[in-house]
């Protein structure tokens, strides 16, 4: 098959939907011949470059590189023959609409989230409120819809989508590259904690150090290492300050891709409390690919039960889900794994073997392309 995968948001630093663009096409390409359109931004040539399928991009200026996708858009689809296009987000999803008439090529939206709720906290966010309309018309006029989750599934059947339109299919990770470490660890070694994640307010940074200093009274003082950047560091840091944590806590910032399995290996639990902010619908976790990450390192996970978590952590079998908003809870839930080191084995284990047999990359493009196909092989479209 001939896809054309369109993206807003790729780039050689690409987390969430970018990740999610730049995994899906590396394995697609496999059997499929694949074009992304992405936005043009600087220092990409060395990237693009060496990508197993080819990559277009619009001019690099602000707002250009945006507009640019209606005139490149309809060029891909008659100049690379193309069989059907995958809208990443829903906002591109409007030029396959827009030129059907002309070139009737099927189209199909990927669904995370954040991008269905509609609010008022940025320009951004009002201008696809106002869309609203065409968004719905747009999306039920797609060939079909791949919610990462069931909670976004429910976001898309919210605005009214058939439900023979809409397969969810999860997000996947490269079980090749995050695989447990072979080299011995000393059991007596003092235990870490790992979150890899933008310093977000809807992370749960916050609440881990609150369960911290909870564990902290009980004589419990795990090490525990952050990954990522964002707007919320200054504040976080601030947090473990006064809650004397800054013995435990490290914050590494950007690490880079290649880096990133060395980290899960370094540390023995996994912990995300993410939870949905009261007048925030652009912040919630729809899925979560760090916890296929570190089920796919063989580490157990802790995971804040909110938005799409559920389908990435599986309770009870690969980590525990906990109430994000409880400190106690959390702290709960961690210690379990500290001190019972086979539950922990076994969390591990089974979230190493759940990776493997089910969630990898390949099977998510293998579901995915066979989705495709057999929504395409229905007779016409139904507005």
């Amino acid at each position: 098959m001939n896809i054309l995968v369109v993206s807003t948001d790729f780039s050689p630093r690409s987390w969430g939907s970018g990740a999610y663009t730049k995994e899906l096409s590396t394995v697609l390409a496999k059997e499929n011949q694949v074009t992304v359109l992405a936005t043009g931004i600087s220092n990409t040539k060395a990237v693009d470059h060496g990508s197993p399928y080819q990559i277009i991009r619009t001019p690099s200026l602000p707002i250009l590189r945006h507009i640019a996708f209606f005139i490149y858009f309809p060029w891909i689809l008659w100049r690379h023959n193309i069989d059907a296009a995958l809208h990443v987000v829903w906002i591109t999803a409007l030029i396959s609409h827009l030129w059907y008439c002309l070139l009737p090529v099927p189209y199909f939206v990927s669904v995370f989230g954040t991008e269905i709720r509609d609010d008022k906290t940025s320009w951004r966010r009002r201008l696809k409120g106002y869309l609203k309309g065409w968004r719905i018309v747009a999306l039920r006029k797609a060939k079909g819809i791949f919610p990462i989750s069931y909670y976004s599934a429910r976001l898309v059947t919210s605005l009214g989508i058939e439900q023979n339109r809409i397969e969810v299919i999860f997000c996947g990770v490269d079980t090749q590259r995050f695989k447990p470490s072979a080299n011995y660890r000393n059991p007596d070694e003092q235990k870490k904690l790992l979150t890899v994640a933008r310093l977000d307010l809807n992370k749960g940074h916050d609440r881990v150090f609150e369960a911290l200093a909870i564990l902290n009274k009980q004589g419990i003082t795990p090490d525990y290492t952050i990954v990522g950047q964002g707007h919320e560091e200054m504040r976080l840091r601030n947090m473990v300050r006064d809650l004397d944590l800054e013995n435990q806590v490290v914050f590494t910032g950007f690490i880079s891709d290649n880096q990133l399995p060395a980290i899960y290996n370094s540390c023995d639990i996994y912990v995300m409390a993410s939870r949905e902010i009261p007048g925030r619908l652009d912040l919630v976790e729809g899925f979560g690919i760090s916890f296929l990450e570190a089920s796919a390192s063989g580490l157990p996970v802790v995971a804040g039960d909110s938005g799409g978590i559920s389908d990435a952590v599986q309770h009870g079998k690969t980590g525990l889900l906990v109430n994000p908003d409880n400190p106690a809870d959390i702290a709960s839930a961690i210690k379990c794994l500290l001190t019972d080191d086979n539950f922990a084995r076994r969390l591990g284990n089974e979230g190493r073997r759940w990776t493997e047999t089910q969630m990898s990359w390949e099977h998510v493009a293998k579901r995915m392309v066979n989705a495709m196909q057999r929504m395409m092989n229905k007779l016409s479209y139904v507005s």
